[in-house]
């Protein structure tokens, strides 16, 4: 409950969270915060509003919610409806937007709306954007890159307030590490004496925002988004309030260009007498010009990288947290009395889940079966189809799968299934992977089995009418999926298995739920599976519940 209490109180104070953006916070749901910064004056409209979008859209199709965090009209806003977004991508060249860091946020607080309806924004930057975050309960925030001491640092002492925040606010700051115009050395050794941890990802050398090379050593390295997150949660338990800092290399190509012109315009702005907070957006405007562009592209490479890091980072933290606190929410579900029938016999069952220190994930519920991508394409119903050409229509595609989508269900629910499946070594299946956990279902290294070659897969093509003309199914991934063994059922109340697995793993996993003490509950999925399992008395005899339709049913029944 401790989310909904920091997200009403931050919803009491100043701070006005989505709608949405509140309702994942409450469910424990990933949400990933996004400075405003960025988009009123990092770079020009419409690259500013086209940049928000895709960020958006690889944060959602990762299961995670984006945040942007702004200032608008002396309101403090989590969260920015599709409209606002664009507004705030206009407001930095009609000179509406402030660019705004910690120290500005109470004044920002007076800047209300004017009497002509002009909309007037304060644009977040790292630190600001870390301390309404934090207010809004969200532990997440992808930016391009940080600040930091500035070169020539040691004489003028100007000295991100963005280091200062990081010491004092818990967010995990996801970057290019910092901004490339800055003393990447010294940076570091305030980030230390702050004490605040600093982790490259997946590299030992410190990145310089345009270049994945600093010529610095990293002061740690992170392989992977769950030792990000573990590292984040010890520190919280520990009581540390400070932030963490995960520097993600930019490895585009135009990174040794931009680093040349870098270093002519620090030169042109020493000398034009530019400083303070001018300095930055000066370099990036000179730069780019001095690039043709080739900044521009590399920025927007970087920010996208980092969003996909982050989306990560942000599932990984949201899974201990929930594998680490004991959830309870009802769902009607048939009693353990196997003489009951489906319809005049309910139980509340009451699920919670632990996640213990050798990573060992337990739950009440089990699901076991398949995880598909299902691809359906449809031709357009204002041409009659033409078969053996291309033709004009639409394609669409989900998350499919029975076992899949009783696990999604349940974690919807906040139930925390734990789930047995496989998929492939592709991004298909690590966007099922992720999109699972952030709906509140449960994996382990025992439960997910990662198998060589693609996902499984389902293509359909309809006709003008939506008659089905031909599928492909491509299910050799689901022929992998692993077994939960008696002692991993040990505290299992239900285990549901869909036929998309082979017939050994239902045999055994039903064979091993009935010895775990759990009712087992089974979905056919199709006539020729449920036909051929039934004939199985191994499998039958220690089925609790069955959910066929009709002609599942007969099959089942031999008829």
């Amino acid at each position: 409950m401790s989310s909904l209490r920091n997200v009403l109180s931050a919803v009491g104070s100043k701070v006005k969270v989505l709608p949405e953006v509140a309702r994942a916070l409450k469910s424990g749901r990933p949400v990933v915060a996004l400075e405003s910064t960025i988009v009123a004056h990092g770079m020009p409209f419409p690259q500013n509003i086209e940049l928000a979008k895709e960020v958006s859209h690889i944060l959602r199709e990762r299961g995670v919610i984006p945040a942007t965090i702004a200032v608008k009209d002396g309101i403090f806003r989590a969260g920015l409806e599709p409209d606002e977004l664009e507004n705030l991508a206009k407001a930095g060249e009609e000179n509406r937007a402030i660019k705004c860091s910690s120290r500005d946020l109470p004044l920002m607080a007076t800047n209300t709306a004017r009497s002509d309806e002009t909309v007037q924004w304060g644009a977040t930057t790292v630190a600001a954007t870390m301390r309404l975050a934090h207010a809004a309960n969200i532990n997440t925030f992808v930016t391009g890159g940080t600040g930091g001491v500035h070169r020539g640092g040691e004489l003028s002492l100007d000295v991100s307030t963005d280091l200062i925040e990081l010491s004092r606010t818990p967010v995990i700051v996801v970057s290019a590490g910092v901004k490339s115009i800055l003393d990447v050395k010294r940076t570091l050794e305030v980030l230390e004496t702050f004490g605040v941890p600093v982790g490259a990802w997946q590299s030992d050398e410190f990145p310089a925002f345009f270049s994945p090379e600093s010529g610095v050593k990293a002061p740690s390295r992170f392989n992977d988004a769950m030792s990000v997150a573990r590292a984040y949660i010890s520190g919280r338990e520990l009581g540390m309030d400070s932030g963490m800092l995960v520097a993600v290399p930019n490895h585009d190509p135009a990174g040794e260009n931009v680093e040349k012109a870098i270093k002519e315009a620090l030169h042109e702005a020493e000398a034009a007498g530019i400083e303070g907070r001018d300095v930055t957006p000066f370099i990036l405007r000179t730069v780019n010009e001095k690039t043709g562009g080739d900044s521009l592209r590399s920025n927007i490479a970087l920010v996208k990288n980092n969003a996909k890091v982050g989306a990560d980072i942000a599932l990984a933290v949201s899974n201990i947290q929930c594998n680490s606190e004991a959830i309870i929410q009802s769902i009607k579900l048939p009693a353990n009395n196997t003489d009951a029938s489906l319809s005049d016999s309910e139980s509340t069952l009451t699920t919670s889940s632990k996640h213990s220190n050798n990573d060992e994930v337990t739950s009440r519920v089990v699901c076991v079966g398949g995880s598909v991508i299902d691809i359906i394409a449809k031709s357009s119903a204002d041409e009659k189809m033409i078969i053996g050409t291309s033709n004009p229509g639409k394609v669409f595609k989900s998350d499919g799968g029975v076992g899949r989508n009783v696990a999604e269900v349940l974690g919807r629910l906040g139930d925390k299934p734990l789930f047995y499946t496989s998929i492939g070594k592709d991004d298909g299946g690590e966007g099922i992977l992720s999109r699972l956990i952030g709906c509140g279902v449960l994996t382990s290294d025992e439960s997910v089995f990662f198998a060589d070659g693609v996902s499984a897969s389902y293509v359909a093509l309809l006709d003008d009418a939506s008659d089905l003309v031909g599928g492909i199914a491509d299910m050799d991934a689901n022929q992998q999926i692993p077994t939960p063994s008696v002692e991993a059922l040990s505290e299992t109340e239900y285990v549901l298995i869909d036929s998309n697995a082979p017939s050994r793993v239902m045999i055994e996993s039903a064979v091993n739920a009935v010895k775990a003490g759990a009712s087992v509950f089974f979905e056919p999925t199709s006539v020729p599976k449920a036909k051929q399992i039934c004939e199985n008395d191994s499998f039958i005899k220690n089925v609790s519940y069955a959910f066929p339709n009709e002609d599942e049913l007969f099959a089942m029944s031999n008829i």
